[in-house]
């Protein structure tokens, strides 16, 4: 039986219960009648939910990448708003819409999609995606921004303590029969926090350490920001890398901040400072951030990385243990946020079918 997968999920879920085969017409009062049952819709809705209906079927979703959840919540959530789901993975398919996380979309891809409009990524970045491909066929691009704020910015701080309270090598020492580790890890109250990158994710980053009772917090962006005034000031990046005690990295990956954080900047820090990075590996040159770490430099606690998963023989991974606090990109990843994750991804496509396409990083038409 055909669902509406082009306008409300009320029509959805009405079109769901009738035990028959059922047409859609558009009233004159400017409803679509499905059945028994009548909805008001905007002109581009009426028109889309009668195609929709004249060709017998709903706009089907291709989901080429796991969602991170269990799959029978991804499904039912893109089925809760009235779509065809095809978990696809590989496989080609007729869909309408592709749902990736963070597996790439090439020409490759799209080839085996040839009725793809829409490629709807569950993540925040979107440089995975080829857009120039993208908008030659006519496919346009949403993404889904701000659903892990709190995950990531809780991860700063969370990777910040790990490397003051040396938690990580305390657990080491006593799993192999020891109990001292050290003289002592550090606070961070009275601190200088520096954080670069002054979006949603940075603010609350910001926020989280105010908490603590630091000296300063120091921030940078490109523009001006004004609701960081609440924190602290915004300052030269170059000055932000002197002056703290613990940076923290929060911009987005795109081709003016790709290595952003280069070799000049990273020798300004002090050893006793603490590189954070939980925004994207390729903002940083890994290289210069390897080598330095290996000279004992400073510390860091790192989340992502110039290539995930990291080649047995990169750099970063001679970096020696009690230098650096390594995670395998996991900030965004809590229970919650990747519910979050799934169901702003499904109102994206729901919006998009709807013609209120929202969350729009490229718009092909």
């Amino acid at each position: 039986m055909a669902l509406l997968a082009t306008c409300s999920p009320r029509v959805g879920r009405s079109v769901a219960r009738l035990a028959v085969p059922c047409k859609a017409t558009a009233s004159s009062r400017g409803s679509i009648v499905v059945g028994q049952r009548a909805w008001q819709a905007s002109p581009v809705q009426r028109l889309t939910a009668v195609r929709s209906f004249s060709t017998g079927s709903p706009w089907k979703v291709a989901v080429i990448q796991d969602q991170q959840i269990p799959k029978d919540e991804a499904v039912g959530a893109l089925s809760g708003k009235g779509f065809e789901v095809a978990w696809t993975l590989d496989a080609p398919s007729d869909a309408s819409v592709l749902v990736t996380v963070t597996n790439p979309v090439t020409e490759a891809v799209l080839d085996k999609h040839p009725n793809c409009k829409l490629v709807a990524v569950s993540f925040t970045g979107f440089n995975h995606v080829d857009l120039e491909a993208c908008k030659k066929r006519g496919i346009s691009v949403v993404n889904v921004p701000a659903y892990s704020t709190d995950s990531v910015a809780e991860l700063s701080v969370g990777l910040a303590l790990s490397v003051y309270r040396e938690i990580p090598a305390g657990e080491r020492t006593l799993r192999t029969g020891g109990w001292v580790h050290s003289a002592g890890g550090m606070e961070i109250r009275d601190k200088v926090i520096g954080i670069v990158g002054l979006g949603d994710i940075g603010l609350r980053t910001a926020e989280l350490f105010s908490a603590f009772g630091p000296r300063e917090i120091l921030g940078w962006s490109r523009r001006p920001k004004p609701a960081f005034e609440k924190f602290g000031k915004q300052i030269a990046i170059e000055e932000l890398f002197e002056k703290s005690d613990i940076v923290s990295l929060h911009v987005a990956l795109n081709a003016e901040t790709q290595k952003i954080i280069g070799r000049s900047l990273l020798e300004r820090l002090r050893p006793d400072a603490v590189l954070i990075n939980v925004a994207r590996g390729g903002v940083c040159d890994q290289e210069a951030l390897a080598e330095l770490l290996a000279q004992r430099r400073f510390r860091a606690g790192l989340d992502v990385f110039a290539t995930e998963p990291i080649p047995a023989d990169d750099p970063i991974l001679k970096v020696p243990a009690d230098q650096a606090v390594m995670i395998p990109h996991v900030a965004y990843k809590t229970v919650e946020a990747l519910r979050r994750r799934m169901e702003i991804t499904a109102t994206n496509i729901r919006l998009f079918a709807d013609g209120n396409p929202r969350n729009v990083v490229l718009d092909a038409k």
